[in-house]
Order: C-alpha cells, then sequence, then structure tokens
C-alpha cells in the first residue's frame, strides 16, 4: 500500500504538469495527423471542390444534383473519388469558391491550413470566455484533441470546423442579448451549411423575435445576392432532392448515427444497404423514429421553456440538431463540443460523481473511434451495438435536462 499512497501523492502534486504533457502531446499529434492526410484525396472535399469549380466555369447549378453528372465530373478534378453532391444547398457551393481557383491539391492545403486556424482560434476564445483556467485548461485541451469527430473532420476535409467556429460566436452573441449579430451569423450558417436549422424553433420558443427577424433578413440577403449566379432552377432541384433524401435507403446504415439511421437499420429491409434487419416491419421504423424525435423535441422544449437558461437550453437543441437528423455522420458531430464546453462549465460548479461518470462515459462514446462501421456490428440484435455516438449524444442531452433543472446554477454563476 505504501507504494499506492507513494503514487497517490505524486499524481496530485504533478497534476497540472501531468495534464499539460498529455494535452501537448495530443495537440502535436492532431498537427501531424492533419498535415499527414492533407493530400489524402477526400470525398467531402472533392463535393466542395467540384461544385465551385463547376460555377466559375459557369455550368448549372441545378444539374448538381444529378448524381451521375455531379459524380462524373467530380472524378475529372478529384481521381478515384466518388461522390455527389447530395442535399447540399445551392450556396455550399460558395463555399470555397475563392480556393476554386487553384488546383485541388493546393486548395486542399490551403483549407486545411484555414482549418487549423479556425480551430484555434474558437479554442482560445473559448476557453478565455469561459475562464477555463488551471487544471481545467490542459483537461479540456485533452478532451478536444482526442475527439474522434475533430480527426474525421479533418481528414475528409468537411466544413465542420467552420461551422462549430460560428455557432461558438452565435451563442456568446446570443447570451449577449446581441440580436442583429446572432441573427446575421446564424443566417450565414443556415445557407452555408444547413446544420443547426432547429436552432430556429428555440429561437421562437423563447419569443426572440428580433433575432429571427435578422435571420430572415441575412438569408434574403445572402439569397438575393447569389441568385443571378445560382438561379432560381438550383433551389427548385435542391427541395426536390431534400424531399426524396428522406426515403433514401442508404441513410439505415450505421455511419450515420440518428434516430432515424437507429429505427431504420433494426426494422427496415433493404438488399443492398440493410439485408439483416431484426425483423422487416417498415411501419416499426417510421412509428419509432416519428415517436422518439417528437419525445426528444417536446421534453426539450418543456424543459427550456421551464427554466429559461440560454447556453443550456441552445446546448440541448444543438445536440437535438445532430440526433433528428437521418444524415448525420461523424464528422458532423465535431459541433457538439459546445455541449460539452458548457457542460463542463456546469460539471465544475455542480457536478456529482454520477453526473462527471455519465459525462464521460457519454464523452467516450462519441470520441473514441469505435467500429461502429464494421460489418460485424450489421445485422440482427449486435447491431444496437452500432450507434456509440447516437447514444453518447443522448447521454449529453440527459445530463442537459438534468442542468436545466438545476435552481442551483444560476445562484453558482452569479456568485462566481
Amino acid at each position: 500500500m505504501p507504494s499506492e499512497a507513494n503514487s497517490r501523492k505524486f499524481i496530485s502534486q504533478y497534476k497540472l504538469e501531468l495534464l499539460w504533457s498529455i494535452a501537448i502531446i495530443l495537440i502535436a499529434y492532431f498537427l501531424f495527423y492533419s498535415i499527414k492526410h492533407t493530400l489524402i484525396p477526400s470525398n467531402g472535399f472533392a463535393s466542395y471542390y467540384t461544385a465551385s469549380r463547376l460555377l466559375i466555369e459557369g455550368e448549372n447549378t441545378a444539374d448538381f444534383y444529378n448524381d451521375d453528372y455531379f459524380s462524373s465530373k467530380v472524378n475529372n478534378y478529384v481521381d478515384g473519388i466518388y461522390e455527389i453532391y447530395s442535399v447540399n444547398m445551392p450556396t455550399t457551393a460558395l463555399l470555397i469558391l475563392p480556393l476554386a481557383f487553384f488546383s485541388h491539391d493546393t486548395a486542399r492545403i490551403l483549407w486545411n491550413i484555414l482549418n487549423l486556424v479556425l480551430l484555434a482560434f474558437t479554442i482560445f476564445f473559448t476557453l478565455k470566455e469561459m475562464q477555463f483556467n488551471q487544471a481545467w485548461l490542459p483537461f479540456t485541451l485533452i478532451l478536444i484533441f482526442c475527439f474522434q469527430p475533430l480527426y474525421s473532420n479533418m481528414l475528409q476535409a468537411q466544413a465542420y470546423i467552420l461551422v462549430l467556429s460560428l455557432l461558438l460566436i452565435v451563442f456568446f452573441t446570443y447570451k449577449s442579448n446581441k440580436d442583429h449579430l446572432t441573427g446575421l451569423l446564424m443566417g450565414t450558417v443556415l445557407l452555408a451549411k444547413s446544420a443547426g436549422t432547429i436552432l430556429l424553433f428555440l429561437f421562437a420558443i423563447q419569443k426572440r423575435w428580433k433575432t429571427l427577424i435578422w435571420i430572415i433578413i441575412a438569408s434574403i440577403l445572402i439569397f438575393l445576392i447569389t441568385l443571378p449566379l445560382l438561379g432560381v432552377n438550383s433551389w427548385l432541384a435542391y427541395f426536390d432532392k431534400l424531399i426524396k433524401c428522406s426515403s433514401d435507403p442508404s441513410l439505415s446504415v450505421s455511419a450515420h448515427q440518428s434516430i432515424y439511421s437507429f429505427c431504420y437499420h433494426l426494422f427496415s429491409y433493404n438488399a443492398k444497404w440493410n439485408p439483416h434487419p431484426i425483423i422487416d416491419q417498415v411501419i416499426i421504423a417510421k412509428s419509432l423514429t416519428i415517436i422518439l424525435s417528437f419525445s426528444v423535441l417536446v421534453l426539450t422544449v418543456y424543459y427550456v421553456i421551464k427554466y429559461k437558461k440560454v447556453e443550456l437550453a441552445l446546448s440541448s437543441f444543438i445536440i437535438i440538431s445532430l440526433i433528428v437528423n437521418p444524415a448525420t455522420m461523424d464528422y458532423h458531430y465535431v459541433i457538439i463540443l459546445i455541449p460539452i464546453f458548457i457542460l463542463i462549465e456546469w460539471l465544475r460548479r455542480n457536478g456529482t460523481k454520477l453526473y462527471w461518470r455519465l459525462f464521460v462515459f457519454s464523452f467516450l462514446l462519441i470520441s473514441l473511434d469505435l467500429p461502429y462501421v464494421s460489418p460485424k456490428l450489421s445485422g440482427g440484435w449486435v447491431a444496437l451495438f452500432a450507434y456509440p455516438k447516437l447514444y453518447g449524444a443522448v447521454g449529453l442531452w440527459s445530463i442537459l435536462l438534468i442542468a436545466l433543472n438545476d435552481t442551483k446554477y444560476e445562484n453558482s454563476k452569479s456568485g462566481s
């Protein structure tokens, strides 16, 4: 037992140094990983780059929603990659437009550099605003840089670090009642990527009408400014694609970590995408999807209306935006870092051992690189183990409801 006591004394004495050592190692590894995968072709960036290149060349944006057409164009710019434009909005094609004047490899390098700069700014700004200091600072950095969705975002060169940055600024401006900034930024987010669309519902139930008005103004302005370039037909094609997407059988694969995918994976047969459900009863899949999604939304709305805590309310709606979106994949989960930051702030003031254990367990389900897309987890009851990120998100959402119900939270904040 003396050795155990000595170990505890050593860890207690050098806790801060140990945490910083681990954080620095993880940051160095993340940079190494990002640089290593910079020139590896990826589906996500191939879609952005191709769309922007086609805009420059004067192609019809409405044709982007023709999968055969778009995938053939992708292959012209990025050899060996098959990708479709999917249900990205027409305005998403503008996302990397300035970079599309360069070659694919140069554009990819510049995009990754921009992502790293944005991430560094976002982390610095957030940790400073939330006053994470002493051991909390390296502890939070460790959580960030062992977060698998962040690595997936860099591997795919996706846009969710940008979305994370914008949503975090939205969070701080919304919290500070800066309605015009919140609205302008949120309008920009929604027309770049549709992530967080459900936040409009939050603004409505909290009667933040000025915010909603500014979102509408920003959206209309962006729509009108880009209309000569994108055309009306592109928006008609987008909405047609969006409607058809809801019945796409490929959404049942476990790469999509959502309520929809979970229910359809278990109860809807498809020869190509889901040949081994528990039972083939699509009515169960549809009903369960509606019931679970509606229940999550109603319960959250009830707590948000009753307890009126801005940061916790916004965090809970960010999680809902992920789990009720049928197409949610691992890199989409980057934006769940916002609820994670908020929960750390709450837990360090009010957390019990039980809440901390639930938080850590939920975080690990999302952050670990688990083999949930393995064919071994694709059929029958074992498929219940194929949705760790969904379960982790539900766990964090549960803690947020507890936090919303915590009457001591506001008192502890005002007294800090």
